[in-house]
């Protein structure tokens, strides 16, 4: 009975840093676009200021200072250009993008929104793309993107 008492402990307690990282309820949450339209009223939102970076820079940016590097995307866009490495799906089966970096082992990985699937049914490993994420941070020492879409 211990034992299952524990178990159940540590799931939950697994669950709960899984939520932090991920953020509370906005995965379906678009990024904003990079392209603004003539007729755009006073009214609606500004747009993100775009932080642009190639997946290999942010990989040895983060080496060299994950504080500054974070501090310099704070409250932007971040536009992560990059060759495909992997197409892949993670345990909750959400779309991940791998860039390659200068480490092969440690891609940049970009999770998708569910909205991006039908494009990346099409994507191949090699292709050079650009991806927009609302956040980034350093996870297990990769560059890790959250609620990302591709810009097309």
């Amino acid at each position: 009975m211990k034992k299952i008492i524990k178990w159940i402990f540590f799931i939950f307690v697994a669950l709960v840093v899984i939520r932090a990282i991920t953020g509370p309820g906005e995965a379906n949450k678009a990024p904003a676009q990079t392209g603004q339209s003539a007729d755009t009223t006073s009214s609606s939102k500004p747009q993100k200021e775009i932080y642009r970076v190639s997946a290999a820079k942010l990989f040895k940016d983060y080496e060299d200072n994950e504080v500054a590097t974070d501090e310099a995307m704070k409250g932007k866009t971040i536009a992560v250009t990059g060759t495909v490495q992997s197409i892949d799906k993670d345990f909750s089966n959400a779309i991940i993008i791998r860039l390659r970096t200068a480490n092969q082992f440690m891609p940049a990985s970009l999770e998708m929104l569910d909205s991006e699937k039908e494009t990346a049914l099409k994507l191949k490993k090699g292709t050079q793309v650009e991806i927009l994420c609302q956040r980034m941070a350093r996870v297990i020492g990769t560059p890790s993107g959250r609620r990302c879409v591709f810009n097309q």
